[in-house]
């Protein structure tokens, strides 16, 4: 990237954020932030917060180009699924660095994102686009049972069902489809193992970061639930993969970018559950960097200035990554002394992400999910289990009676 302000540093726009903007800081990168609104306390962070209809492109872009014909900007930031078409589309009509447009579009939607993979020779599910009960069921009886209900854009795993019945695709095509998703996807359910891979791609070369097996939950709400690091695949399946991956991202339209990418390894081979041009969430950004050197926050910004890639050296062989999830509703309960968020790997990591007394749903509930999570980290194996026993003990999360 060559667009600099008048002091050397480099100029780019961040689409919204949190971590990246003290990212940039840190990398001293002139920051322009785009919020609706934008958080006071990132606004004293950066060095210049606007607030803007980020539904609104035409007139977030016509605000950045008079700045950008006043001051050249290099390159847009994005790490948020919500926001990648609008950084791709600033940084085609800026003419700057940030996500391709095709790869951007071909992301936000899971329709088009099979649709570009399948055309590139690139296993995905089987699917069907659907737009009522009767055109899921009728799908689902040509895919068989099990099946998946998904929208097509958005809601991550809390917009998808496991469906075993005609009964069930019929119930999760009610209570999926919305105005903003009209339609829904139904989709084959690949049986096999799952794993998440955290790459970055530069120059259209990409590079694996990380491979982690991926727990899922058993039930009609397939949430992520843990992860496990090394992968058990070994290092030839592991190089095969990676090498799947890159061809997927590279089919996409990736040239420069992050990626967390979901794959099942089916009877028939590995097939892409779902690409994310993004860091992953949850701590998986901690793990990767603890496991690997890289961190992908840092590295999504270095790829869009067109930097070397920052490598430190792996501080931690083994991982072991569990959500905390519950099984009833009620009021949570826990321990806060044993909280354990601060500091870095291969310190543990205890979090929770409500207080004591708020209510609680189980993962299946619509208002249910992930609660908390626990990461502890070894150099060797056995040392794993002990270690998370020993702090989920300390934290002692439980659901009291919700009718108390």
């Amino acid at each position: 990237m060559r667009a600099e302000t008048g002091d050397g540093r480099p100029n780019v726009i961040c689409v919204a954020g949190r971590r990246v903007v003290h990212v940039l800081a840190e990398m001293d990168v002139r920051t322009t932030l785009l919020g609706d609104p934008t958080p006071l306390d990132l606004a004293c962070v950066v060095d210049l917060p606007l607030d803007v209809d980020l539904g609104d492109w035409a007139a977030t872009e016509a605000l950045l180009r008079g700045l950008h014909d006043a001051r050249p900007f290099g390159g847009v930031v994005n790490v948020y699924d919500a926001h990648l078409p609008l950084a791709g589309y600033l940084a085609a009509r800026l003419g700057v660095a940030g996500p391709a447009m095709s790869a951007a579009m071909n992301c936000d939607s899971k329709l088009r994102m099979r649709l570009a993979l399948a055309g590139g020779g690139v296993p995905v599910p089987a699917h069907h686009l659907v737009g009522d009960p009767d055109e899921a069921q009728a799908a689902a009886s040509r895919l068989d049972y099990p099946v998946l209900v998904k929208k097509v854009t958005g809601a991550r795993g809390k917009g998808t069902r496991v469906c075993r019945g005609p009964e069930e695709v019929a119930a999760a095509v009610v209570a999926l489809r919305t105005e903003d998703h009209p339609d829904l996807l139904v989709e084959e359910y690949i049986d096999g193992p799952e794993y998440a891979v955290q790459t970055v791609t530069a120059g259209g070369v990409t590079d694996v970061a990380g491979i982690l097996a991926q727990h899922t939950a058993p039930g009609a709400r397939p949430l992520e639930i843990g992860y496990d690091h090394p992968s058990g695949l070994g290092p030839e399946k592991e190089a095969e993969l990676g090498a799947f991956v890159a061809e997927a991202l590279r089919v996409l339209g990736l040239e420069n970018g992050v990626a967390h990418t979901q794959v099942r390894l089916g009877p028939e081979g590995p097939v892409v559950v779902n690409v994310s041009l993004r860091p992953p969430g949850g701590r998986l950004c901690e793990v990767t960097e603890a496991v690997s050197g890289v961190d992908l926050v840092r590295a999504a910004v270095e790829v869009t200035l067109g930097r070397p890639v920052t490598r430190r050296s792996p501080v931690a062989r083994y991982v072991m990554y569990r959500c905390l999830t519950f099984d009833q509703a009620g009021a949570v309960e826990y321990d806060p002394r044993a909280l354990a968020e601060v500091g870095e790997a291969p310190a543990p990591v205890v979090s929770m992400d409500v207080e004591p007394g708020q209510t609680v749903f189980p993962v299946d509930h619509a208002e249910g999910g992930v609660y908390g999570r626990v990461v502890v980290y070894a150099d060797d194996e056995t040392r794993l289990v002990p270690a998370y026993q020993d702090a989920v003990g300390r934290l002692r999360p439980r659901v009291g009676d919700s009718s108390t």
